[in-house]
């Protein structure tokens, strides 16, 4: 199950801005965001974690576009002999220290209409690296039916399908509801955020409910039993407070504070779904910052 919540809060946020054609944008609704710069620590073995994300939307013609994505992270760990499952030093396999992990990619949506229903469909395609070196090839698609899109309600549910992926749930059912009450309180449900959002002002929205963070990094562990490259996943589901402000128009900053709960811990190989051992992390409190510069 965490790793269906993975993968579902990593593409459906890349997803977003293809939805974001058929429902209204209105405030902090879906919108396309092009660069976004996060930084967050957690008080845990895997604490300070810098983040920045584009895209750019760079061919759309009638109901289909192309957009290049670009990610890099800097994560610090710094484990315990007892926090993982396996017999040997952390350190000594090059799991703690700041690792660089970078992604880019192409995505491709077609917009049409199905039995009366907006119908997105999408196509990704992605390269990793880390570790300072290529480490693997990875895809997915996915269609999304808008079985209901007006004003105040958007509910859309479809099949996702994970290609080269470490899951060993290639394929599963994903989803998507916002609905707005009144001018002030909306229900989301999308992406990596879900929760209450309590909109006071045109430029200031407060949400409880939280999120689902994803942090992974490459290492070589030189061990015999162990590949040559390795790559370890943390999903955390994060109950949070947030508050976000319009600083200029097209310009926001956030703040977040809440707790990270383990759902998955673990370490594969760089491609592959076998999980070589666990790693233990009890709940710890986070503080989070970000600017984002969204069209």
């Amino acid at each position: 199950m965490s790793r269906l919540f993975f993968s579902l809060a990593a593409l459906i946020l890349a997803f977003i801005p293809s939805v974001a054609q058929f429902v209204p944008a209105d405030n902090y609704g879906l919108v396309k965001t092009n660069i976004a710069l996060t930084y967050d620590h957690t008080f845990g073995p895997v604490s300070d974690h810098f983040r920045a994300r584009e895209s750019y939307e760079f061919l759309r013609t009638h109901g289909f576009t192309l957009t290049a994505n670009g990610h890099f992270n800097t994560l610090r760990s710094d484990f315990d002999a007892d926090d993982i499952e396996y017999p040997a030093l952390p350190a000594d396999m090059g799991m703690n220290g700041t690792h660089l992990y970078g992604q880019v990619g192409l995505s491709a949506t077609y917009r049409t209409m199905l039995w009366n229903k907006p119908l997105v469909t999408m196509g990704v395609v992605s390269v990793d690296f880390g570790n300072r070196r290529f480490q693997r090839v990875s895809g997915m698609a996915m269609a999304l039916i808008m079985l209901r899109a007006n004003r105040t309600t958007q509910f859309g549910i479809g099949p996702l399908v994970l290609i080269n992926t470490t899951s060993r749930i290639p394929a599963f059912p994903v989803f998507i509801l916002r609905h707005r009450f009144n001018r002030l309180l909306s229900l989301n449900f999308y992406g990596m955020m879900y929760g209450l959002d309590i909109t006071p002002t045109a430029n200031d929205l407060f949400t409880v409910g939280g999120d689902i963070d994803v942090r992974a990094f490459y290492f070589s562990p030189d061990r015999p039993d162990l590949p040559r490259h390795c790559r370890y996943n943390s999903t955390s589901l994060r109950p949070s407070v947030k508050y976000r402000r319009c600083i200029l128009p097209r310009f926001y900053g956030e703040l977040q504070g809440g707790v990270a709960i383990k759902m998955s811990s673990r370490v594969n190989g760089a491609t592959g779904s076998h999980r070589y051992f666990e790693v233990r992390q009890s709940p710890h409190p986070f503080l989070q910052a970000s600017l984002t510069y969204s069209l």
